[in-house]
């Protein structure tokens, strides 16, 4: 019986994670995200999100030849009325740790601007995609005003992924 508690908290754990997310996450972000748990391993969360996708506690989409995995509507509620049952302390270290573990997954994946003065009323802006290290798409923009930069900077980081991708497809056309 207490192992199977344990892989019940585990799979509360999977929910946690995903419900913390602003956005679906691929099975790498998962795996980030827990890394600090000892006792789950990389099989471990695929058996659960297996076990959590039959019982429509989350949904599997796929995106650019990614597998991505979100919270369901039942899947939240399950995880409100669970959260119920973690004791309070539990829970806090559940927090810190996800939260430590969600500011390395930012680090190792970001989208950005940096706005550039170039003269009065003139500006560049740099419009990036860095994966760890690597940058993966970086375009210069001119913008003739502080206004158009600040909407180029706004609309780049709520499209990156978008423009990217959009980019990519034309690219590599035959």
């Amino acid at each position: 019986m207490d192992h199977n508690l344990k892989i019940f908290d585990n799979r509360i754990i999977i929910l946690y994670v995903l419900n913390t997310s602003s956005k679906p996450l691929t099975l790498d972000n998962i795996l980030n995200l827990c890394s600090e748990f000892e006792d789950i391993t990389y099989f471990d969360i695929c058996s659960y999100i297996e076990n959590l996708k039959a019982s429509n506690y989350i949904k599997q989409t796929h995106e650019n030849n990614t597998t991505l995995y979100e919270l369901t509507e039942l899947g939240y509620s399950i995880l409100q009325e669970l959260l119920e049952l973690i004791p309070g302390v539990n829970l806090y270290n559940l927090r810190k740790m996800i939260q430590k573990n969600i500011t390395q997954v930012k680090k190792d994946y970001s989208i950005d601007t940096i706005i550039i003065p170039i003269k009065s009323e003139e500006y560049k802006v740099s419009c990036y995609i860095k994966d760890g290290n690597d940058e993966l798409l970086n375009i210069c923009m001119y913008a003739g005003n502080k206004d158009q930069a600040r909407k180029i900077s706004k609309n780049w980081n709520e499209n990156a992924e978008n423009i990217y991708n959009k980019l990519i497809e034309m690219m590599a056309k035959d």
